[in-house]
């Protein structure tokens, strides 16, 4: 039908799973480990430290620090006792990544992570199409174009055609990557829908005039 998937296969997996995107921009994202099953606590405290974060490769279970947030020997076993039980956890690969506190903004949700300088960016091609917070709080980084420059860089390294980057401003005020995947299957955040796929539009337009 002369039609083609906007990610391959390949850069599906590139965007989406941890394992895949991290040997890419190791030097940009906490520090992680991505196994099969749980290590020993004596080998987590070993590795990284307490408290340390627990999320799936994929994604977390609903922000819940419960399943997220391992202070200690303890909360290692309850989140181990309870990730094969969980119905978003179970099937996805374990990761387990340094604790890096965030900078706090003011809201938050009961039974939810609480809320950071965190934001979501689109990308197409390599080229920022939208970007905006990731929590529903009124916050905002005079300095978030570092933020973006270092996704933008991120972009360029993982070379998938469409792909979100979250990004987020650590307590000691230096930008991190919280984590990558396929634009095609993550939310909008605060970015008006419209206004992206406008600017995707645009970008399009103008590739296909560059190639004429």
């Amino acid at each position: 039908m002369g039609l083609q998937p906007v990610n391959s296969p390949d850069e599906f997996l590139r965007a989406s799973e941890l394992s895949h995107w991290l040997p890419y921009i190791k030097d940009m994202t906490p520090k992680t480990l991505c196994v099969e099953q749980f290590p020993v606590a004596e080998s987590i405290e070993v590795l990284f430290g307490w408290p340390v974060f627990i999320k799936g490769s994929r994604q977390t279970s609903r922000h819940n620090p419960e399943l997220s947030i391992a202070h200690g020997p303890d909360d290692y076993q309850r989140i181990v006792d309870s990730y094969q039980r969980d119905k978003i956890l179970h099937w996805q690969k374990i990761a387990i990544r340094e604790f890096i506190p965030l900078e706090p903004v003011s809201g938050g949700i009961p039974g939810k992570i609480s809320p950071s300088q965190e934001y979501r960016t689109f990308w197409w091609h390599g080229e920022c199409v939208g970007y905006g917070r990731y929590w529903p709080s009124d916050y905002s980084a005079p300095d978030l174009k570092q933020g973006l420059q270092l996704a933008q860089e991120a972009a360029e390294r993982l070379k998938v055609p469409f792909m979100v980057i979250d990004i987020a401003k650590t307590r000691q005020g230096h930008w991190i990557i919280i984590e990558c995947n396929d634009a095609q299957e993550s939310g909008y955040a605060s970015i008006p829908p419209l206004q992206l796929w406008r600017n995707i539009l645009e970008q399009v337009k103008s590739n296909s005039q560059a190639d004429h």
